[in-house]
């Protein structure tokens, strides 16, 4: 938990970021559309109640409940992630430190959008793909450092390792 600390200004301006765009555009941009970058990126806000991407396959990841406790779940596996692998690796690299802020940042993001706003506030498309928000790209680039990181370390961290680790703290 001191690691939660230890990043708590930086997450929470993160989580503001998202928040506050979202309010300005619900409150002043909802019912705007334009291109951002030719035919390729547009502004086109829609408020998704689906509660999560599954949502709009699976009628039970449309549930609250269930995305609520994935959600807190998410959560708290960035924290323990991220406290194993400090535990293992005391001085963290910057991709580890993106990792958890900007995943811990998306994951509170998605929690506050499925509690308050009852879904999410997408607002930047690709046409006839799919359209995000910001919440999105944090949650994106934390996959990404991910990744890099698991290719980076996995001799040396393991999630079998993780796993023993999180039942000998209890």
């Amino acid at each position: 938990m001191k690691y939660v600390k230890q990043s708590l200004m930086i997450l929470f301006g993160l989580v503001a970021i998202d928040q506050i765009v979202k309010i300005i555009i619900h409150y002043f941009f909802f019912y705007s559309e334009t291109d951002i970058l030719g035919n390729i990126i547009r502004f086109r806000p829609i408020h998704s109640t689906n509660l999560s991407w599954g949502g709009n396959y699976i009628s039970l990841f449309s549930n609250m409940g269930v995305v609520v406790a994935i959600n807190l779940l998410v959560i708290a596996l960035f924290i323990s992630g991220y406290s194993f692998y400090r535990s293992k690796k005391p001085i963290s690299s910057i991709p580890a430190n993106m990792t958890y802020v900007v995943g811990l940042a998306g994951s509170i993001c998605s929690l506050v959008d499925k509690v308050i706003w009852g879904g999410s506030l997408d607002f930047i498309q690709i046409p006839f793909l799919f359209t995000f928000d910001i919440k999105d790209c944090y949650l994106t680039i934390a996959q990404c450092l991910f990744i890099y990181i698991g290719i980076k370390h996995h001799k040396e961290i393991s999630v079998t390792e993780y796993i023993k680790w999180c039942f000998k703290k209890n």
